[in-house]
């Protein structure tokens, strides 16, 4: 269990935060891209993250903020998806095949997903360092989506 946040020096693969222990997990290193629904129904907030990235270290204390205010909810799933460079510099085929399925060429990016009843009822994503309040709007839009 990694109490920090996923990034330099950190396994590649994809990572879920567990707010019971404020720790996060490594959810897996293989197999296919990953999609928002075997998370179950909820908000998917996927942090796409490469440990070379010098943006992503900048991102990393808004992201955390954000991580921090909604852990207490439920409803809310934090993910962090971590190569070294994109697919190009990569160990966890799960990581890398995450990267392109979604086509995330800029970094940071951070992808937000709503699954209602087993579908994707939402998604937008937020290239580049991002403060907090913002990525709280996208959260916020994505509950509503959930909601209705």
């Amino acid at each position: 269990m990694e109490t920090k946040v996923p990034g330099p020096g950190s396994q590649h693969g994809i990572y879920v935060y567990n707010p019971e222990d404020g720790g996060w997990r490594l959810h897996r290193v293989d197999g296919g891209a990953l999609d928002p629904k075997e998370l179950g129904d909820g908000v998917v907030v996927v942090y796409f993250d490469n440990a070379l990235c010098p943006a992503c270290r900048l991102q990393d204390r808004y992201w955390l903020e954000v991580v921090s205010k909604y852990s207490g909810d439920s409803r809310v799933k934090f993910v962090v998806v971590l190569c070294d460079w994109f697919s190009q510099n990569c160990s966890s085929k799960a990581a890398a095949e995450s990267f392109n399925h979604y086509r995330i060429g800029a970094s940071p990016t951070i992808a937000v997903f709503a699954v209602k009843n087993g579908e994707v009822v939402y998604k937008e994503y937020l290239e580049g360092v991002r403060p907090a309040n913002i990525i709280q709007l996208y959260i916020d839009r994505a509950l509503k989506a959930y909601t209705s």
